[in-house]
C-alpha cells in the first residue's frame, strides 16, 4: 500500500489528522482510536511519529495493524459506540467487546 492508502484506510476508523510540530517533525493524531491489551483496563494512544508525512503516515499504520496476539485497537472507548477491530490485512474487522465488570 501507498502512505496516502494507508492513511485513507485509518481514517475509516476515526478522523486522522496529519500534523507538523516543526519542519522534520510530523505526527498522526487519531483522537478516538486507542490501543489496549485484552484483560487489562488500560488504553493507550496510538499515534505514528515521523521526519516526513509519509514516515508519520507509515509509523501510525504500523502502530494499528502490528498487533500483538493479546492486542487491540478500541474506537470510542468512552462511549456506547465502542468497537473493537484488527486488520485482517485487507480490512477492518470488529472483534468482539467483552465488557467487563470491576467490583
Amino acid at each position: 500500500m501507498t502512505w496516502e492508502q494507508m492513511l485513507s484506510a485509518v481514517q475509516a476508523l476515526g478522523e486522522a489528522s496529519l500534523r507538523m510540530r516543526q519542519p522534520g517533525d510530523w505526527y498522526v493524531e487519531q483522537p478516538r482510536v486507542d490501543k489496549k491489551e485484552r484483560g487489562s483496563s488500560v488504553i493507550g494512544s496510538a499515534y505514528g511519529n515521523g521526519s516526513t508525512p509519509e514516515a508519520a503516515v507509515r509509523d501510525h499504520w504500523w502502530t494499528l495493524t502490528d498487533l500483538k496476539p493479546n492486542e487491540i485497537i478500541v474506537i470510542d472507548s468512552l462511549r456506547a459506540t465502542r468497537r473493537h477491530v484488527r486488520w485482517n490485512g485487507f480490512m477492518w474487522v470488529d472483534e468482539p467487546v467483552r465488557r467487563e465488570v470491576h467490583a
